[in-house]
């Protein structure tokens, strides 16, 4: 399913965007809606959506900062933007940054569904168009060579820190490209595929040392160990220290 993140500063369109689309017609998986831009953006470190909606007025970091950046880091996801202004200017500043539709508020629940399916259709056409490529060419298209290459930077530094734009300037490409075609040909998501090698190697680590867990977390790629507990336990249903307790079993 697509993974769809959402933020607007309006309790009534948070909900509205929660209880009163029909996600699963989509084919999407809607994860969380928050309340400003900040916090958005935190989710899209963490979660790496296909679908963000925002709204273009939030506190703290607005909609159009949020957008900025999304195309710079996150720039293979549809975008959609919510205003409750009908001034086109913010759409045009909008669109530089890859937007793939503007809903206004007052028709949100006429003409988000729309948008929805519409972004839905890109990502399966980007899919497909890639899938199609290695399925004329296996094994020798230039695709298939970038993938392979993708996949051993990924294995050498997945405990690095290292962004889409390092991966595409490594490999002369351009980064959205790189994200769907990472996804397209292994199925997840580049920085989630990232997230799970990191954990798996941190379970070794948790059984075959005595390090402590920010210790575990700096050599797994993590640089802030409580945020390394909560994706751990995440991940896996315990925390590090009550993984570490069941090596005796």
């Amino acid at each position: 399913m697509w993974k769809v993140i959402a933020a607007d500063d309006e309790t009534y369109i948070r909900e509205a965007i929660k209880r009163m689309m029909p996600w699963q017609e989509f084919d999407c998986e809607l994860q969380n809606v928050v309340c400003d831009g900040q916090e958005l953006i935190e989710e899209i470190e963490n979660a790496h959506p296909d679908i963000v909606i925002t709204d273009i007025k939030m506190p703290r970091v607005d909609g159009l900062e949020a957008c900025k950046y999304i195309s710079e880091h996150c720039p293979e996801a549809e975008v959609i933007v919510l205003s409750a202004y009908s001034d086109f200017a913010y759409a045009r500043t909008a669109m530089r940054y890859g937007v793939s539709d503007y809903v206004l508020k007052i028709e949100l629940i006429e003409d988000l569904p729309k948008s929805i399916e519409k972004a839905v259709r890109n990502l399966e056409k980007q899919r497909a168009e890639i899938l199609d490529e290695f399925e004329r060419n296996p094994g020798e298209s230039e695709s298939s060579d970038l993938y392979q290459a993708m996949v051993r930077y990924v294995e050498a530094n997945y405990r690095k820190n290292f962004s889409l734009a390092d991966l595409a300037e490594e490999l002369h490409a351009n980064q959205s490209y790189l994200s769907r075609l990472y996804k397209s040909c292994s199925g997840v998501n580049l920085f989630d595929d990232i997230l799970k090698r990191r954990i798996a190697k941190s379970k070794v680590c948790l059984y075959t040392t005595d390090w402590k867990v920010h210790e575990i977390a700096a050599y797994v790629g993590f640089e802030d160990a409580g945020y390394f507990s909560r994706v751990f336990k995440k991940q896996t249903g315990m925390s590090p220290k009550e993984f570490r307790n069941t090596r005796g079993e």
